[in-house]
């Protein structure tokens, strides 16, 4: 049993010397209010996207989200290129309309629209 029990506390202590615990990130200055913004947008954005129909929702992920372009969200989705604009299009509107504080948190950045024109 001491055996056992000083080889259990032997591996215990080389796995904490061998696997540290990170240092928590710096906190965020009081009085900025940019990690409050950005928690706050990416709340709403998960909301929102959440409201899309599944292919609505991929076909923003990847024209915005992984910068493909319409063809290769095309050939990733199994679809025309025609059918990732139309869903594009809709899945956009119906953005704007469940989520129009999105519009405001944004602020100064530009929108999709703006991205895509």
């Amino acid at each position: 049993m001491l055996y056992t029990e000083h080889v259990s506390w032997w591996r215990r202590r080389r796995h904490l010397r061998l696997y540290p615990v990170p240092e928590p990130p710096e906190p965020v200055a009081s009085g900025t209010g940019r990690f409050e913004d950005d928690v706050t947008l990416r709340l709403a954005l998960d909301r929102a996207l959440a409201a899309l129909a599944p292919r609505q929702r991929a076909v923003l992920v990847l024209r915005f989200l992984d910068d493909a372009t319409e063809a290769q969200a095309a050939e990733v989705l199994g679809c025309s290129v025609g059918t990732v604009k139309s869903q594009t299009h809709t899945a956009l509107a119906r953005l704007r309309a469940a989520a129009p504080e999105l519009a405001e948190l944004l602020g100064g950045r530009p929108t999709p629209t703006e991205v895509t024109r």
